[in-house]
């Protein structure tokens, strides 16, 4: 399992509003479940046997006005994940830098 947290100058609604349309738009998840009341996403990707599935959960959560933090956490879905070193990681930097650049591009 691997997580990170991202920082925005920005209200937690508008953010989530961003990730959400991320993952409607630019990425590969299958089975994505929003929870608009809680500012969640859960999403997975690949087959539940293959050593390259996993799961991502993303959870916006306002810490003032106009602050919030997004935690990003990837874990596998599979317990043969045991050849699969360092790709959560690799996942949720990926993932991060996407909701990054989507969250300043739709906020300017």
């Amino acid at each position: 399992m691997n997580s990170t947290t991202l920082d925005f100058p920005r209200n937690a609604r508008r953010t989530y509003t961003c990730v959400k349309h991320v993952f409607l738009s630019r990425t590969r998840f299958c089975n994505v479940r929003y929870n608009d009341v809680h500012f969640t996403v859960e999403a997975r990707r690949g087959l539940f046997l293959s050593p390259l599935s996993e799961s991502v959960k993303i959870k916006v959560v306002a810490t003032g006005v106009e602050q919030c933090k997004v935690t990003i956490e990837s874990s596998s879905r599979s317990v043969l994940n045991l050849f699969n070193f360092g790709v959560n990681k690799k996942n949720v930097t990926n993932l991060s830098d996407l909701i990054q650049n989507e969250v300043w591009k739709m906020m300017q």
